[in-house]
């Protein structure tokens, strides 16, 4: 339920690091239609390809938690991560440093911002005189 938590938060903080500059449209060339045969570009912004990342990073460390499969473990992990990593290389975005620079802002949040417990010991102090 703790991994869930931090996933949460970890696109929030994605989320709110996007600029409306990063919010133009990101094109995918060479997208294949397999029943018209023909190639085509999509288009998506640059916020929603940083959430597919995110998504398939986390969503592979799930499964690596509750799967030990030969097929996972051999061919569906590498194939997620190969995709994960050509659309961070195409926009330039690493997915590892943006997990740190989240980790550090949740310590930074948890040390400083328990405004509760601040109440209290006030609370406390002030209620013995």
């Amino acid at each position: 339920m703790n991994d869930f938590w931090f996933f949460f938060q970890f696109l929030s903080s994605v989320e709110e690091d996007i600029t409306p500059e990063q919010e133009k449209r990101v094109m995918i060339d060479k997208a294949i239609n397999l029943r018209l045969l023909c190639d085509y570009a999509v288009s998506c912004s640059y916020g929603d390809i940083v959430l597919i990342i995110c998504m398939i990073h986390d969503y592979v460390k799930t499964l690596d938690e509750i799967r030990e499969d030969v097929k996972w473990r051999n061919y569906y992990r590498a194939r997620f991560i190969k995709i994960a990593d050509s659309l961070s290389e195409q926009i330039e975005y690493d997915y590892d440093e943006a997990v740190k620079k989240c980790k550090k802002k949740q310590l930074k949040k948890e040390t400083s911002s328990d405004v509760g417990e601040d109440a209290m010991v006030l609370a406390v102090k002030y209620g013995r005189k």
